[in-house]
């Protein structure tokens, strides 16, 4: 556990400038945290609440199909028919469990919370008739310039302000889509406050503008189209902008480069050929995690960050190769494709599916919480330790989501089964994908490479 103003303190302690050491601009960081808390996941687990948490995943991982772009397959928003007040932005701004940061807008500055979401792309906020979430108020701000015209999306216009970096002491000019629904619509109910799309596609933006951190790279206050995301503990963590918090720690204590070099200078890394027959003593044991990033290139329909993970293992046993993922932390599960998820728990000794309704949960015996990895490249990485927050390794270790009952020896398993795209004509592109939730950012820090268009992965 790292409580919030040891954060602070830390964010204080990097440097305000580039180091001598390196060419590039440091990276901004903002603390982040989980609205609400840490997921709850009490000695009994809550089956109804788990089962809401599982339809709000598929609402909005529904919320966009695929089609086609000239010669390539890319991800884009569902067209709503309707009107006006029935045209939505992707996202809903103060959703409970949604992990967000402060970003201090206007003169003086007023700090708006900003939810972060892997699955949308535009910068915007929302202010409404509502009492609830945080409020940023135009009339009060001495630098607001309005725009002249509205933008093609309802209610929602562009104008200017200004964003305070208080670590490097400076207020940037920036613009961003200001919306607010028409006092007769039912929005106009929900909570004030902001959203940062996080996707690596454009293609998902309703908008068409220019999302916060090109705005920041033409402004050169960084220099790297880079985010990052490490969680500290349930919920705490960092969000990072123009490379990771790592890099900069490291070229602070070791003097020279940071650890996070151009992917460029990762070259592609073969795994075992003989693909049928490994063991963790196959993994290249020669890879220091916790000194080095493991990139992986984005793959399938063009929007969001997929990637491939060549294999899952299980008490040091291969279980399945070359699963696609989707990377997104504001999913507080593993979302497995069914086929999938039956053999995971095929694989751990005394693993039994729920009865309906709550068949797409599984549970193992409490008392033998297997050692899991997930394997990139040809390295693995070990995931749901539970060991940096207890609040999570209570019952059954960080695998767990509670007890079934009172007094039973088994647990809920965090990989859950998903129906994402089942019995439809090419399900969107979900039909085969897992879901990789918060559960895996808890032990894995990852990088996201807008230019390059690749994922890196460290050991938090």
């Amino acid at each position: 556990y790292l409580p919030m103003m040891r954060v602070h303190t830390f964010l204080l302690s990097l440097p305000l400038f580039p180091t001598a050491s390196s060419a590039f601009l440091p990276p901004l960081h903002f603390p982040i945290s989980r609205r609400g808390g840490a997921f709850p996941v009490p000695d009994i687990a809550n089956l109804p609440h788990l089962l809401e948490q599982l339809a709000l995943i598929e609402i909005r991982f529904n919320a966009t199909t695929r089609e086609y772009t000239g010669n390539r397959v890319v991800r884009v928003p569902n067209k709503v028919r309707g009107t006006q007040g029935s045209t939505v932005l992707l996202g809903e701004v103060g959703r409970d469990e949604n992990w967000y940061t402060t970003l201090p807008l206007g003169e003086p500055a007023q700090h708006v919370n900003t939810d972060l979401d892997m699955l949308s792309a535009d910068w915007w906020v929302f202010s409404t008739k509502s009492n609830k979430g945080s409020f940023f108020l135009d009339f009060n701000s001495k630098t607001y310039i309005d725009s002249k015209s509205p933008l093609s999306f309802p209610t929602c216009r562009l104008p200017s302000d200004v964003l305070h970096l208080f670590v490097i002491r400076r207020a940037v000019p920036v613009t961003f889509a200001h919306c607010r629904p028409a006092q007769q619509w039912s929005r106009s109910l929900l909570p004030n406050g902001a959203y940062l799309g996080l996707a690596p596609s454009t293609h998902l933006s309703q908008l068409k503008t220019t999302s916060l951190m090109p705005q920041l790279i033409e402004r050169e206050i960084i220099d790297r189209p880079m985010w990052s995301i490490v969680l500290l503990s349930s919920h705490e963590g960092l969000f990072s902008m123009g490379g990771t918090v790592i890099a900069t720690v490291k070229g602070l204590e070791e003097g020279t480069k940071p650890a996070l070099v151009h992917t460029s200078q990762h070259g592609e890394l073969k795994r075992d050929e003989n693909k049928g027959k490994e063991s963790t003593k196959d993994l290249k044991p020669e890879f220091d995690w916790d000194n080095e990033w493991k990139w992986i290139k984005v793959r399938g329909s063009e929007g969001w960050w997929q990637v491939s993970i060549d294999g899952i293992w299980i008490e040091g046993e291969i279980i399945l190769h070359d699963q696609p993922i989707i990377l997104d932390v504001n999913t507080p599960f593993i979302v497995a494709p069914p086929q999938a998820a039956q053999t995971f728990y095929a694989s751990i000794s005394g693993s039994k599916r729920l009865p309906p309704p709550h068949d797409r949960f599984y549970a193992y015996p409490c008392l033998n919480t297997p050692q899991l990895y997930f394997e990139f490249g040809g390295w693995k990485a070990e995931v749901f330790t539970g060991k940096r927050d207890p609040v999570i390794s209570a019952s059954g270790g960080g695998l767990s989501l509670g007890r079934m009952a009172t007094g039973s020896e088994h647990c809920i398993g965090v990989v859950v089964e998903s129906r994402l795209g089942v019995g439809e004509d090419g399900g969107a592109g979900l039909a085969d994908t897992w879901i990789i939730g918060e559960p895996f950012f808890r032990d894995v820090h990852v990088a996201f490479d807008w230019e390059s268009k690749q994922v890196g992965m460290q050991r938090v």
